[in-house]
């Protein structure tokens, strides 16, 4: 935009008043500006609340499993053979002796040959690859290979084997197949049909890979027994065993015991509770700072339907009543609100509740075993859920926030446009105004030396 030039002789600071006019103007468009400002900002507060509620549906559902209630912790008199480690769910708490007999294993089947890193090996051929119950893979070696290019062919077919090339001697190499998996339902054969083929391996026939067949390493499954019932695994970690807790099989000692040690958890529970605490803690503590904003005056969305709705729902639902069990409020459990509306737990009411009646605590947390009825901790999830999933209560006021602001924009585009031009118009007015009072002044400068002239004579 051009600077205006006036003259400066007529007293007239045109400059002043076309700043004065286009502030006055530009009213409407500052009023504008303030409301996206503050629209902008509510936004950024749905998406804290987004948040918020995020974390309050996860400790929601870290309750709402039917197996919420069985936390269990484990322990192992000798991790080194045997780790524990818990699933969370399980009932099963008590003590159970473990004997690691025999571990699983992958097979390992290499050649007999030996080969230099550049030696062809093949000139073309089949390779037919069978693991356990699986289809037959065949492998199609095409021209002339090395020991690395079939040992890469061999791997592109990711049939359940991966081969490698593994230096003997210095410039000496075999070929190694490994299952990718342990136990014997992963064991594998292979027929050689390759032509020319220089790689060689044991056994008596054209079938390689068979159990006592040559291999580096047989497949074979974990054995245990534990509390003296035996047990096998195609895999060295054991879910099924012992409920809820899984075993890890680190070593193999026939003559050695191990104590697992299983018991209830009532501190993980008690943890699991305050955690949901906390997070509806949190959100209670947003929305009153949401009030006090709104009482101040700034930007809020305290007033906002859907979060005067979602604290008034959450505290309806967990006041409310849930199940049909012999328990139907958590206020039964010690869980309830102090004067403020934070939420609170009476740990020796929760304690005395659970260790009285665990099967009707974990009814209300979670809902019957059979489904027909849903928990407090169930509803509740679902709740939050419908506020704070794509397409919820407040990702639509965020679109809404997002449509207006939107809209706004437009319009001050429009108005910025509008007002460059009254600039523009009223800037070339003020210096016509000004070009004429100079050539006004000029003429009655001109009269005023003329009248002195004619007084001379």
């Amino acid at each position: 935009m051009a600077a205006i030039t006036l003259s400066g002789f007529n007293n007239i600071d045109f400059s002043a008043i076309l700043e004065a006019v286009m502030t006055q103007e530009r009213v409407p468009f500052t009023a504008l500006g303030t409301k996206k400002a503050a629209l902008q900002q509510q936004n950024t507060q749905f998406s804290a609340l987004a948040g918020k509620l995020s974390s309050l549906q996860s400790a929601a559902e870290n309750l709402s499993s039917p197996d919420s209630l069985s936390v269990l912790s484990a322990t192992s008199s000798d991790p080194g053979t045997v780790g524990v480690s818990t699933a969370g769910t399980g009932s099963a708490a008590g003590t159970y002796d473990v004997v690691v007999t025999q571990r699983a294993k992958a097979q390992v089947t290499a050649s007999t040959s030996t080969h230099a890193a550049d030696e062809v090996v093949t000139t073309g051929g089949t390779l037919s690859l069978l693991v356990g119950n699986q289809p037959p893979v065949q492998i199609l070696a095409a021209g002339n290979m090395t020991l690395r290019q079939l040992a890469d062919k061999i791997n592109e077919a990711e049939a359940g084997v991966q081969a490698s090339v593994v230096q003997v001697t210095p410039g000496n190499y075999r070929l190694v197949l490994t299952a990718t998996q342990t136990g014997t339902a992963n064991g594998f054969t292979f027929t050689s049909a390759l032509n020319n083929s220089t790689v060689t391996f044991g056994g008596a026939d054209a079938t390689y890979g068979q159990a006592g067949d040559g291999n580096a390493v047989n497949a074979q499954d974990a054995q245990v027994t534990v509390n003296n019932v035996q047990a096998t695994s195609s895999t060295n970690t054991l879910t099924d065993v012992v409920p809820g807790v899984t075993l890890t099989l680190n070593a193999e000692d026939a003559n050695k015991t191990v104590r697992v040690s299983v018991s209830r958890d009532a501190d993980g529970l008690h943890k699991q509770v305050d955690g949901f605490v906390k997070a509806y803690n949190d959100l209670v503590g947003w929305v009153n700072d949401q009030r006090s904003a709104a009482t101040d005056g700034k930007s809020s969305v305290a007033r906002e339907a859907v979060v005067r709705g979602l604290y008034s729902d959450l505290r309806a639902a967990v006041l409310g009543v849930h199940g049909s069990g012999s328990i139907t409020r958590l206020a039964a459990v010690g869980i309830g609100f102090d004067r403020s509306g934070l939420m609170t737990v009476d740990s020796k009411a929760f304690a005395d509740a659970v260790n009285a009646d665990p099967s009707s605590v974990q009814e209300l947390f979670a809902g019957a075993a059979d489904g027909s009825t849903a928990g407090a901790f169930d509803d509740l999830s679902k709740l939050v859920a419908s506020y704070a999933d794509s397409g919820g209560l407040v990702s639509k006021a965020k679109d809404r926030i997002d449509d207006q602001v939107k809209n706004i924009s437009g319009r001050m585009d429009v108005m910025d446009a509008q007002l460059t031009l009254r600039r523009n118009a009223l800037q070339a007015e003020f210096i016509a105004a000004d070009q004429a009072m100079s050539r006004l002044n000029s003429q009655v400068n001109s009269l005023t030396s003329l009248n002195g002239q004619y007084r001379l004579f």
